[in-house]
């Protein structure tokens, strides 16, 4: 307000000498003066007011922390040159894990369950399925943001031909629905041939693929409740869907079937058995000849639970977490959260000091970067410890302790930087934690060295499981500390915890806990390993890849095709093609455009007629698809 009025008063002042005749006589030089005084007056306040916070202090907190504006500066500074537009965003909720404790219970039990054999665990997707129509399939459509398509097998053209809204947007999330479209439509033919050829009738089905399902948000289903849907109590009946991806892990969308990922070790894997009827090599054995299967313990000669380093230890990508679901969950801002937090002083520790300041924005951090913050912890524990037996030694003859590990061993081994995966140590971003002692940067570890680790974690990624990370940390003679999450995958219904891994919360608040837990019970710890291991070794037998196939594709597959009705009498001899494109449904006329004609026939799996966006109808082109990268 201050400034404010001093700016009028020289404005009035100006005005006074203008009017009065005095106009010529103002050279350039004094206009510049006055507008100068104008300024001063203006932020003479402010100038004081920063002058009496930050007299007492150094340069450095004049800068970074002393000011509010100056802080508000450089943190918007921050943002815009590190590309970060997250930071700092209110939380509207916290992580779901009250919610995922009642289905996956964290607590540490009294009593470890039985011991579960692998035959025991059965998949949740075999269940019958209601019946429903293309109507079903219409009325599941406006609950999708993207990576959603209905697929239609058309008798006269004997294709199965897929359709995506014009009212979606059209991502580059959308290779991985191309992949599951093709090996769809060729399993289709493969298990079904009586129900797909010309003489047999129409069908159709919802599916979606995404690292996590791609639907409008609202804050009831951010709640992860499971009324969402009919939540205005009207009678709203949504068909099947396929969601080759993760998938919510509670009841949040009641008729979305967990397929399996869009990715060479998962959904690959099993159209490789359908044409073969062989194992892919990625559930076998690590050996000379198969460098890309599961590591055991046979594989690396590891014999005993006392040879494993007793380390949580994890390595991956930087990489983000549930974004839609958690938008205020971020990556840690080095000047705001680190810099603008330490002692210059002297006084204090520098390490210590950055350490203390990242635990303290501790619950706006992703996952990730919550193994971090943990990791530095346990290296600072470490460090006072190790410092104390080393001042503590007496006499030079004495035999040297071995060092003290720090419990928790969790760095970015890579990030992508300029549209590509870098190692962590070429990117400044990650090289100035590591000065400060926050060990963002991690060596690359091979499985096989990963496998010579006690405890394992497998953090959540972009959709908040890691699609490969589970079943190769299973596989490993090490304890799977399974990283529990509002997410699931396929394989997780038949994991059980406490037999196969010890649950963690999706905050990891109870990491170090559950860590010292195993330390102090290692023969219950080394039973819950042992289970998983076996577990993980029945999934690449004969016998647990054809149960996998059977109830991750054939069974939800045969449920659908089972569960379809043809339309109403009304729709009588119309084709899918033409009612979809004429629906009574609001909103859904004209909206759909046709983006791929598959065959599905085993000699063209790899190629449907395909565009990469449809934006009118009648555009066609006959572009390959391409790959799909991990999730890791």
């Amino acid at each position: 307000m201050k400034g404010n009025h001093s700016t009028r008063t020289v404005d009035t002042i100006m005005l006074h000498l203008i009017s009065s005749g005095n106009r010529r006589k103002l050279n350039v030089g004094i206009l510049s003066i006055l507008a100068l005084l104008s300024i001063i007056a203006l932020c003479l306040p402010e100038l004081l007011l920063f002058n009496n916070n930050t007299k007492q202090i150094d340069h450095h907190r004049k800068v970074m922390s002393t000011n509010s504006i100056i802080k508000k500066i450089d943190y918007l500074a921050h943002i815009k040159s590190n590309n970060i537009d997250r930071l700092r965003r209110p939380r509207k909720r916290s992580l779901t894990n009250e919610a995922v404790d009642k289905l996956d219970n964290s607590d540490i039990p009294k009593r470890l369950p039985a011991v579960i054999d692998a035959r025991a665990t059965s998949a949740t997707n075999q269940q019958p399925i209601a019946p429903y129509s293309l109507a079903n399939v219409l009325q599941t459509v406006p609950y999708f943001h993207d990576t959603f398509a209905v697929l239609i097998y058309d008798p006269p053209t004997d294709k199965f031909i897929a359709h995506y809204s014009n009212n979606m947007r059209w991502i580059s999330g959308c290779h991985k629905l191309v992949t599951s479209l093709k090996i769809l439509a060729n399993s289709l033919r493969i298990l079904f041939p009586d129900r797909f050829n010309a003489e047999a009738p129409e069908f159709a089905l919802a599916m979606s693929s995404a690292d996590y399902p791609g639907i409008k948000w609202n804050e009831c289903l951010l709640d992860q409740r499971s009324d969402c849907i009919n939540a205005a109590g009207d009678e709203l009946e949504l068909s099947p869907i396929l969601q080759f991806g993760s998938n919510f892990r509670r009841s949040v969308f009641p008729t979305m079937i967990t397929m399996p990922m869009p990715q060479m070790n998962h959904l690959s894997c099993y159209h490789y058995w359908a044409l073969h009827h062989q194992i892919c090599h990625y559930y076998l054995p690590r050996t000379l000849g198969n460098p890309e299967g599961l590591v055991f313990a046979e594989t690396i000669g590891v014999k005993s639970w006392d040879e494993l380093i007793p380390q949580v230890v994890w390595r991956g990508t930087d990489f983000s977490y549930l974004h839609k679901m958690e938008p205020s969950l971020r990556p840690p801002n080095f000047d705001m959260d680190v810099a603008s937090q330490l002692d210059l002083s002297g006084k204090v520790d520098q390490r210590t000091a950055a350490t203390h300041a990242i635990r303290q924005v501790y619950e706006e951090l992703i996952p990730r970067w919550k193994g971090v913050v943990w990791t530095a912890e346990a290296e600072r524990e470490a460090e006072a410890v190790n410092n104390r037996n080393l001042k503590g030694k007496k006499k030079p003859a004495q035999p040297e302790q071995p060092p003290v590990l720090p419990w928790a061993n969790i760095k970015f081994a890579s990030a992508m930087y300029m549209g590509k995966k870098t190692p962590t140590s070429e990117i400044e971003y990650y090289k100035q934690f590591e000065v400060y002692g926050i060990p963002a940067i991690g060596e690359r570890m091979s499985l096989e060295t990963l496998g010579r680790y006690r405890y394992h974690v497998d953090l959540g990624g972009g959709g908040g499981t890691t699609w490969s990370g589970t079943i190769e940390k299973l596989s490993m003679p090490g304890l799977l500390f399974h990283h529990v999450t509002p997410t699931k995958d396929y394989l997780h219904d038949k994991m059980v915890p406490w037999a196969h891994y010890v649950p963690i919360k999706a905050d990891l608040s109870d990491l170090r806990e559950k860590y010292e837990w195993a330390e102090s019970h290692p023969r219950e710890a080394r039973k819950i390993a042992e289970a998983g291991t076996e577990f993980a070794r029945y999934l690449g037998s004969e016998e647990g890849f054809a149960r996998l196939y059977q109830e991750h594709v054939v069974a939800p597959l045969g449920n659908i095709i089972t569960a379809y009705q043809q339309p109403r009498k009304k729709y009588k001899g119309r084709r899918l093609l033409d009612i979809l494109q004429d629906s009574e449904f609001k909103g859904v006329k004209d909206e759909f455009g046709v983006v791929a004609r598959c065959g599905g026939w085993p000699a063209e799996s790899s190629e449907c007629r395909w565009t990469t966006k449809k934006k009118k109808k009648g555009e066609e082109g006959t572009t390959t698809a391409s790959g799909v990268a991990a999730t890791e």
